[in-house]
């Protein structure tokens, strides 16, 4: 991170709503608090990493040193390993972004990043940099072990820029050619420090500016810490930090957000020190920090909404598995906005359910009570309806 300078919040912002999601839950179980741990252990110095076959310890990760070229090896092998494509981006003598990335299955050109830079400071050959910023490269390479093998509708990105600390050179240079490229971005999320708590009130500062669909991208945050039971106390930083890699996407007017420990009133005193190291972590505001993280990203590489009405994405929607045993899902094309009411009938025309729903891309039915015959699905908006029919085993 760049030298931190103002800060002020805001009071208030857009109340919108995100349901929690079982495809998140599932994904939360897959967290590993040691792989985590030990990717910081690696990158910062503390014990071995291996790259093809061999054992190395990175000393430094600054722009010119030796461990800043195996930083970049290391986390290439660790995306391929996790099943992603590799692209990177050489934008100076020195300077190089790594990506690892997942096509998205429905939408591929939506594009969702998590990013943290790599580089470190202090000059010299000993920078150990474990939360500036080996903490938000950890959860960056521990988001794609998971997520990487797993399909998502939007494209995925996972991203590591170079020179920050050179002044936000790698990711700058990332959103002008991502402007050239068009794609459509919907949103960034930037990681830098996430380690450090000293006076444990487990505070985590959101940064954001109300630049395209940023607030939005806050809220999420916000609504996922408290869906998923994740009990940070989280403050809006508003207008956000111009230091750190979230900026270059909010000047180019791109949705984006970071996610980082208290830069004010509660800093960390071993930034660009040789003190920063792993054993300074407060261990458990480190692992609420990465899982908020995760479980954002989560949430914003599932999201299905698109350009579809409401009235086109229910018309296009589908009912499965049929027959049924267990369990019946409907699957929208995109997240309705509208309130649904779902309603089941039997053959005989007796009611056997109902529910209201708001804000859904899948609804999912409970049907091991029902009795086996034939079954009337009826769902409405009101203004919208749609009829599906299913036969329980």
């Amino acid at each position: 991170m760049l030298k931190y300078w103002v800060l002020s919040l805001i009071g208030s912002f857009p109340a919108l709503t995100f349901a929690q999601d079982a495809r998140v839950e599932s994904i939360l179980e897959e967290f590993n608090t040691d792989s985590l741990n030990s990717q910081v252990q690696k990158l910062s110095g503390e014990i071995p990493l291996v790259i093809g076959g061999q054992s190395h310890v990175i000393s430094s990760r600054l722009y010119n040193q030796p461990g800043n070229v195996l930083t970049f090896k290391y986390a290439k092998e660790r995306f391929m390993q996790a099943g992603l494509e590799i692209d990177s981006l050489v934008f100076s003598a020195n300077g190089k972004n790594l990506f690892g990335i997942k096509k998205g299955t429905i939408f591929p050109e939506r594009v969702c990043i998590i990013g943290a830079h790599y580089d470190n400071l202090p000059t010299g050959i000993l920078a150990p940099g474990a939360d500036d910023n080996a903490s938000g490269c950890a959860v960056v390479l521990e988001s794609a072990r998971i997520m990487g093998e797993m399909e998502f509708p939007n494209t995925i990105i996972f991203a590591l820029w170079d020179e920050e600390e050179l002044g936000l050179i790698g990711s700058t240079a990332y959103t002008a050619q991502q402007q050239i490229h068009g794609d459509s971005l919907l949103g960034y999320i930037n990681l830098d420090m996430l380690g450090w708590d000293g006076n444990n009130d487990n505070l985590t500062e959101v940064h954001v500016r109300p630049i395209a669909n940023s607030l939005s991208l806050m809220q999420m945050v916000i609504d996922c810490n408290e869906l998923y039971n994740i009990g940070l106390n989280i403050e809006i930083v508003n207008p956000g930090s111009v230091n750190s890699d979230h900026f270059p996407f909010w000047q180019k007017g791109y949705s984006a957000i970071g996610i980082n420990e208290e830069y004010v009133g509660d800093f960390n005193p071993n930034w660009h020190q040789t003190s920063d190291v792993f054993s300074a972590f407060n261990h458990q505001y480190f692992e609420a920090n990465s899982r908020l993280a995760l479980a954002s990203f989560a949430t914003l590489a599932l999201n299905k909404s698109g350009n579809l009405s409401d009235e086109e994405a229910i018309s296009n929607s589908i009912l499965f598995p049929n027959p049924a045993s267990d369990i019946v899902y409907i699957q929208f094309e995109q997240a309705i906005l509208s309130e649904l009411n779902v309603s089941i009938t039997d053959n005989l025309g007796r009611m056997v359910f109902v529910s209201d729903y708001e804000k859904v891309d899948q609804i999912t039915i409970p049907a091991t009570e029902f009795r086996a015959g034939f079954y009337r699905i009826q769902i409405n908006t009101g203004e919208i309806q749609k009829n599906f029919s299913f036969i329980k085993n």
